[in-house]
């Protein structure tokens, strides 16, 4: 937990913070798992049972295993590509310590990384208002104190946005509100597209959530959703990042240079995506169980070329791409599965009415950084991957449960003519 409020507020260049040779956030993660076993010997009460984030997860981490075990080239380098993988780990971490831990304890988990993301939103405008200010930090390996890496920092200010319209309440309503006000006027500052469709996710989601009772449509969510979208639509010419997607289109009213920019990056990534998975296509080892881990594909498949070759881009921006030119076919179909479960009970979060706040803080993280991921180079880095999978093994576990809870209840919800039509 607290290597994910590490890498939540600090995002690219927190990630990078090191104590001799070895980043925080590893020694965090490391320590996290001798932590979670010695909890649950010495903890006093025990659920019934704990579920874990089920089979997909660890099928996800016996694919990369294997893969891992025919290294070709560098160690080091083959260590790097298979760590975001191998950071699926955390959901078991999380999928345990959620249920034997108490409603206290999950309080002050939502309290310690929503302290984490206000951090974070600090910077952020500090970062936005004094560049000049951020230029003169110190270094911290490839990037700076305060650095803007903006496809996952906009993201993350996009769940803080979410998370502030849940938690609006009598007589801390204009705390809340003036939170995600600056959140998103911060996140629409910045230039990134991927960005800013992560914060409107993660605003119709609370909205929906705040609105949506018994899994149904009611007038009022209706009225919020309509609002929602239309301040959207009303503010979003406005921003840079708006103005950098409504580019996209060819009849846009954007300026010349920010249409060219835009489409300009569209073509460059789709023929680096193409150029991926034509050559992994094209031999059927490489298709079935992908390239493994230490060969550079971008590069070997000339899709570094559009994106920019010789500047240390190991990944064509895409989450899905990665993983089939990875772990081909076998990798590709686990991780698509996983992500469908996680979408499906996502949904089902937002159907049946506002979830309790830690629920609803993992679905607006693993929304916002699923979506920044399919544009961005996120899940395959440590500080989008390490939140991302502690998030989705709460998710996985409570459904889980919640399933398990029902199986065994199945007399309390089948009426007194259907239980004895079933005992005849």
């Amino acid at each position: 937990m607290a290597a994910v409020a590490l890498l939540l507020t600090g995002g690219r260049w927190g990630s990078h913070m090191h104590l001799g040779p070895l980043y925080i956030g590893d020694l965090l993660l490391c320590a996290a798992f001798p932590h979670a076993i010695l909890s649950r010997l010495l903890c006093e009460k025990r659920p019934d049972r704990v579920y874990g984030p089920g089979i997909l997860v660890g099928l996800l981490l016996v694919v990369a295993g294997f893969r891992l075990l025919d290294v070709q080239g560098d160690v080091r380098t083959a260590a790097r590509d298979a760590a975001p993988f191998a950071y699926a780990a955390i959901a078991y971490l999380s999928a345990g310590a959620y249920q034997r831990v108490s409603d206290r304890g999950r309080e002050r988990t939502v309290r310690l990384i929503h302290g984490g993301l206000v951090l974070h939103l600090a910077w952020m405008v500090v970062a936005t208002l004094a560049p000049e200010f951020v230029a003169t930090l110190p270094e911290v390996g490839n990037t700076r104190v305060f650095e803007i890496r903006t496809d996952f920092d906009v993201a993350v200010l996009g769940v803080l946005a979410g998370l502030s319209i849940l938690r609006v309440r009598r007589g801390r309503f204009w705390l809340h509100t003036s939170v995600a006000i600056a959140a998103l006027v911060t996140g629409l500052a910045q230039v990134n597209r991927a960005g800013l469709l992560s914060c409107a996710a993660c605003v119709l989601v609370a909205v929906m959530c705040r609105a949506g009772k018994n899994g149904r449509l009611t007038a009022r969510a209706v009225l919020l959703g309509a609002t929602a979208v239309l301040a959207v639509a009303v503010v979003l010419p406005m921003s840079p990042a708006g103005q950098r997607l409504l580019a996209l289109n060819a009849t846009s009213t954007s300026s010349s240079e920010i249409v060219e920019n835009a489409q300009g990056t569209k073509r460059a990534r789709l023929i680096a995506w193409e150029r991926v998975v034509t050559y992994t296509l094209d031999d059927p080892t490489r298709s079935t169980i992908g390239v493994g881990f230490g060969p550079d594909f971008l590069q070997l498949s000339n899709g570094d070329l559009p994106i920019g070759r010789g500047i240390g881009v190991r990944s064509p921006h895409n989450y899905l791409v990665t993983c089939f030119a990875r772990l081909g076919f076998v990798g590709l179909a686990v991780v698509v599965a996983l992500l469908a479960r996680l979408l499906t009970i996502t949904v089902r979060t937002v159907r049946t009415g506002p979830p309790d706040e830690l629920t609803a803080l993992c679905v607006l993280l693993v929304l916002s950084l699923l979506i920044a991921a399919l544009l961005g180079v996120i899940l395959e880095s440590p500080f989008g991957a390490a939140p991302f999978f502690w998030a989705a093994g709460i998710l996985l576990a409570g459904d889980r449960s919640r399933r398990a809870r029902l199986r065994q209840q199945p007399e309390k919800n089948i009426p007194v003519s259907s239980r004895h039509e079933v005992l005849v």
